[in-house]
């Protein structure tokens, strides 16, 4: 008779834990704001007209990603998370996370006829945390904000983009490209830990849970 009415219990402990447990391995993909530091970094070469190679360095800036743009100007979009004062006392700092890299056109009739597209650059996640977060608006969430940020600039193959996120949102910064028309000239951002090193404790259990639900996800 014990064991038939600790069984609801147990149930409802352990999917708790599992909700709990995809929340985290969502949070993960947010990053702490601590301080102004570089989040990214963007180079452009011209292959054609309104047409331009972007590579951008982000991340652990280990290994840089190309893409194509169309247009006069690159756009990078982030996620900021702002948490309530309480919060910030409990040691839970601003967040963000780069979302979506995308470009635009200086002539508004080109915007409105000529070629779009845009790169997601949010890890797949089982669980959006942003929108677990959204739909609850009651006096106990830590959560003060959701918004959005965005920073963009010309593509001149001349110039290396030095993007830095504040508390408030994103900025940019022009530098002299070291490598002349080359978009892959290389990274300029020191580094503080080498690219090789292999990830701590708490990010490879988290990518085990991201691996783990999206296996069940795909049953």
């Amino acid at each position: 008779m014990k064991r038939i009415l600790l069984f609801p219990f147990l149930a409802a402990i352990l999917s708790a834990t599992a909700v709990l447990l995809l929340l985290a391995s969502n949070l993960y993909t947010f990053h702490r704001l601590t301080a102004e530091e570089p989040i990214a970094e963007l180079g452009f070469t011209r292959i054609g007209p309104q047409t331009y190679e972007a590579v951008i360095w982000y991340g652990d800036f280990c290994t840089p990603m190309t893409y194509r743009l169309y247009g006069d100007q690159w756009r990078l979009d982030a996620e900021f998370l702002k948490w309530r004062p309480w919060a910030n006392l409990l040691g839970f700092d601003s967040m963000y996370r780069i979302e979506r890299l995308g470009s635009r056109y200086l002539d508004i009739q080109d915007e409105n006829t000529n070629r779009h597209v845009s790169y997601a650059l949010t890890p797949v996640v089982p669980v959006d945390l942003t929108a677990v977060i959204a739909g609850y608006q009651g006096m106990l969430t830590p959560v003060d904000t959701l918004y959005g940020s965005s920073v963009y600039a010309s593509m001149d193959e001349a110039t290396v983009y030095r993007v830095f996120r504040g508390q408030s949102g994103l900025f940019v910064r022009k530098i002299a490209s070291l490598g002349g028309n080359d978009a892959s000239h290389g990274l300029t951002i020191g580094i503080n830990a080498a690219c090789a090193a292999k990830p701590g404790i708490a990010e490879r259990f988290f990518r085990f849970l991201d691996g783990l639900f999206s296996g069940l996800d795909s049953r």
